[in-house]
């Protein structure tokens, strides 16, 4: 199982996010130990490869209200609220996901994006909102990555640092922010040879960021100062 996400204790606001595991640890993750007022509740997306099934499956499994407006910013609204869903947390263990990243790679992130957007409203209200995405075994490890396994590249540094998952983005490991903070959960990123799970520690430049065998070494930009 995903080390990082079987570590996470579900009644803490702070390890918030959006954690990738595999459909086979999914169940170990709905076992764990949890206070009783969290709200847990499962999201089947084994049908779901394109937006109307994923805001169909949504709604159906979290209860929305019937004016559901079925689209990226209801979703995103109706997930910073679940005023209908009184709770002291929440998490929700999303299924069979693979098809959807599958069929519509760019809808996957803009679901990442907005769970872990979401995630970190409700973290700041002192709030646990946990988020499990179920992959392929191959999925929970590469969803998010585009990177050879033996490529180096130099990033060069505008400023004095950047955002982790900014810079997994900026060089394209990620197609969004969303989906750099998903990888950096799952334990894939290393800096300077570390794990690291901060999704939003701050790189500078000297910092050397590895990903699924991609070396990213972080350089002064040469046009700054001149």
């Amino acid at each position: 199982m995903n080390m990082q996400a079987a570590s996470v204790d579900l009644d803490d606001p702070e390890q918030s996010g959006v954690y990738l595991v595999t459909d086979e640890d999914l169940h170990q993750v709905a076992e764990a130990e949890h206070a009783e007022d969290i709200c847990v509740r499962h999201v089947s997306l084994r049908a779901c490869t394109d937006k109307a099934s994923l805001f169909a499956a949504l709604a159906r499994a979290l209860d929305f209200p019937p004016d559901f407006g079925r689209n990226w910013d209801a979703l995103a609204d109706s997930l910073s609220d679940l005023s209908w869903l009184p709770a002291q947390g929440y998490v929700l263990l999303l299924d069979e996901a693979q098809a959807l990243h599958d069929a519509d790679p760019r809808d996957f992130d803009v679901l990442l994006d907005i769970l872990d957007e979401t995630a970190a409203s409700w973290s700041q209200a002192r709030i646990p909102f946990f988020c499990f995405v179920a992959l392929s075994p191959e999925g929970a490890t590469d969803a998010a990555s585009t990177a050879s396994a033996t490529e180096r590249e130099d990033f060069h540094l505008r400023g004095e640092y950047i955002e982790l998952n900014q810079l997994l983005k900026l060089v394209g490991v990620c197609e969004s922010g969303g989906a750099g903070k998903a990888l950096v959960a799952s334990g894939a990123v290393r800096v300077d040879g570390q794990v690291e799970l901060r999704k939003t520690c701050k790189i500078r430049v000297g910092q050397r960021v590895s990903v699924n065998g991609l070396d990213i070494h972080v350089r002064p930009d040469p046009e700054e100062g001149r």
